[in-house]
């Protein structure tokens, strides 16, 4: 057997936390809020432009160097062979050797670290020591332009390392009759670029952390305005459209928003105020005519020579019209609720009123059983009026839901500090969707709306007047079984005690939510 409970705190309801967390990831899955987007969208921008510009340093600074290179080594290489298309030397092997030798003297700021003078047919003349003459053999493309007189470069990989290598052609009257070859490491260059991408890389995430910093304070200083928006929206109720944001010296599009929200709010308690008007005149214009019409109903019942059949006609039309004085009485209070009631408390006894409620009810549906169950003698603090509503309302609920043969119990009991009043039914009870909205205003289950009249506002009544004197209302059902409604209301200090401050304040300082 399924048991499904709901309890409503009245004393202290819950107001939205959007106040606090309307920004706030509220669930697992729930997406960035629009400050924290903002400032990711800034961040990866400029992320984007650190990269393309580090990327563009760094093949600055490796193509600016190279060609310094490939410049030093042209020098190099044209000099040598210059001296070396002397027919003489070119025939010596000594003086080639000397001057292969006279060339790798120093570094690449001076001279190469590599040089080697080769004849037409590809055999090494003179050559600098520990090279291998397999990794700097010309390629057949080089050799071709070589023979037609122009200066080659290529980038060969060594167990040493990265090499660059130029080659100049020697000439003799225009013809060409050998090579020299002038080669340099690139390691050092390219540790120099690798240095530099490192120390890019630090300096672009220190600037990003930084400007991401920068940017969320940027944007949040920009979002405050629209977070105040948020603020005064999620404080605002049906019954105080009193709050504007009154925003002065905004950005255009803040200001704009801002204008058109206050001017929204304005419409919508003009709205409230005219509707307010409306149900509190109709309930007061219905009762005096509806009380009229009962009273003379109930005096034509009073003739003992009416026919059944007549008579019948005239209880039908007196329970109508209790219905609708009961209704006009709770669009009344509705009305009241909005407009903040201002109640004083006074000493109510409250087993007196559950005899009278239950003798004025007795008859609201024939054959359901309405009685008093337990019944303690208590006293609260409260309106007499309001409190008569509250057991009215409730009772009138159990025996709308109750079918024929059932029974209504009104029960009340002392319970420490606490006056209990429970109605108990055997009704159709209800679903445990509908729990957690009984008591909204109009609210009516889907299931029970064509079972029985109503307007739905019974229950939201009972709420609001257990909340006024600081109470708590709850609902324990079973689908099948019936319903238990049970209200808690502070009993006063004993004699001779203070009245707490809660008790002897204005009832109506909190309003009813709707």
């Amino acid at each position: 057997m399924s048991t499904t409970e709901a309890v409503r705190v009245a004393p202290t309801p819950a107001r939205p936390q959007a106040r606090a967390t309307w920004t706030r990831w509220r669930h697992p899955r729930a997406r960035l809020s629009l400050r924290w987007r903002l400032t990711l969208l800034f961040a990866a921008v400029f992320a984007l432009v650190l990269v393309a510009l580090f990327l563009t340093l760094h093949h600055l600074l490796i193509s600016t160097l190279l060609s310094d290179a490939d410049d030093e080594l042209q020098s190099h290489a044209t000099r040598i062979a210059a001296q070396a298309a002397d027919p003489e030397v070119l025939n010596d092997p000594e003086r080639l050797r000397q001057l292969v030798s006279a060339g790798t003297v120093g570094g690449l700021v001076t001279s190469p670290s590599l040089v080697a003078i080769r004849d037409l047919h590809g055999r090494v003349l003179a050559r600098s020591s520990d090279i291998r003459l397999d990794e700097i053999a010309p390629t057949r493309a080089e050799k071709t332009r070589l023979r037609a007189g122009e200066v080659t470069y290529r980038t060969i990989r060594t167990d040493g390392g990265r090499v660059r290598l130029v080659s100049a052609p020697i000439q003799v009257n225009g013809v060409t009759v050998g090579e020299v070859q002038t080669g340099e490491s690139l390691e050092g260059l390219f540790s120099a670029g690798d240095r530099l991408q490192v120390l890019l890389i630090a300096e672009g995430a220190v600037g990003l952390v930084a400007v991401t910093g920068i940017g969320y304070v940027f944007v949040r200083r920009g979002l405050k305005p629209l977070e105040q928006v948020g603020r005064v929206a999620a404080d605002i109720e049906a019954n105080d459209l009193t709050r504007r944001l009154n925003m002065r010296r905004e950005p255009v599009e803040v200001q704009t928003l801002a204008d058109t929200f206050d001017a929204m709010l304005d419409r919508l308690e003009n709205s409230f105020q005219q509707q307010r008007r409306f149900v509190l005149d109709v309930s007061h214009e219905l009762r005096t005519p509806l009380t009229a019409l009962r009273g003379n109903i109930d005096v034509l019942l009073m003739d003992p020579k009416l026919p059944a059949d007549v008579r019948g006609q005239l209880e039908r039309m007196a329970a109508e019209t209790g219905r609708l004085i009961r209704l006009a009485a709770n669009l009344l209070y509705l009305a009241q609720a909005d407009t903040g009631k201002q109640v004083v408390m006074a000493p109510v006894e409250l087993d007196l009123l559950c005899l009278e409620v239950v003798q004025q009810a007795m008859n609201l549906k024939p054959g359901v059983r309405l009685r008093l169950g337990e019944e303690d003698q208590v006293t609260v603090l409260g309106e007499r009026d309001l409190l008569k509503q509250l057991l009215l309302n409730l009772v009138e609920n159990g025996l709308t839901y109750t079918p024929p043969g059932g029974q209504v119990v009104l029960s009340l009991r002392r319970e420490a500090q606490h006056a209990v009043i429970e109605v108990e039914d055997t009704g159709v009870g209800i679903a445990p969707e509908d729990l957690p909205h009984i008591f909204e205003r109009f609210y009516r289950a889907e299931r029970t709306r064509r079972r029985a009249a109503g307007a739905g506002v019974g229950l939201s009544i009972v709420e609001w007047v257990a909340r006024l004197h600081h109470g708590t209302v709850s609902v324990h059902s079973e689908v099948g079984k019936g319903s238990r409604f049970t209200v808690r209301l502070p009993l006063p200090p004993q004699a001779g005690g203070h009245t707490p401050a809660s008790l002897t304040s204005v009832a109506g300082v909190e309003d009813f939510e709707t």
